[in-house]
């Protein structure tokens, strides 16, 4: 497979393993944030709770420094934030936080670093 092909073959999910082990290594206060939606009960009494608010990131958390951090993961091709991530991110970021969009393990170790999270 060509390296093209393995990129294209990546997805976000592998990307989420990556980041994940990552940031288990370097013991950041960062937690995995799953977002969505759900029906619970039946009939009449059948509702729908979200699980987190549009546009929060796959990571969230803090830096050693005590910074919020927030990581998005992408597959390397193909992957595209919606308006409301990119609204988080920047938000995040104009407020004195870190957060970037990652789509690989590595990525997010050299942003880390870059960013004095580590």
């Amino acid at each position: 497979m060509t390296n093209k092909a393995a990129l294209k073959a990546m997805t976000e999910d592998a990307v989420v393993r990556e980041v994940k082990a990552v940031i288990e290594l370097t013991g950041l206060a960062i937690q995995r944030i799953n977002t969505g939606a759900f029906a619970i009960g039946t009939g009449r009494e059948r509702r729908f709770v979200r699980t987190a608010n549009r546009g929060t990131l796959d990571f969230e958390g803090y830096d050693n420094r005590g910074r919020f951090v927030g990581i998005e993961c992408k597959r390397p091709v193909g992957g595209r934030l919606s308006a409301a991530q990119k609204y988080r991110i920047d938000d995040i970021n104009k407020k004195g936080g870190i957060a970037f969009v990652v789509t690989s393990g590595d990525a997010a170790l050299q942003q880390l670093k870059a960013n004095g999270c580590i």
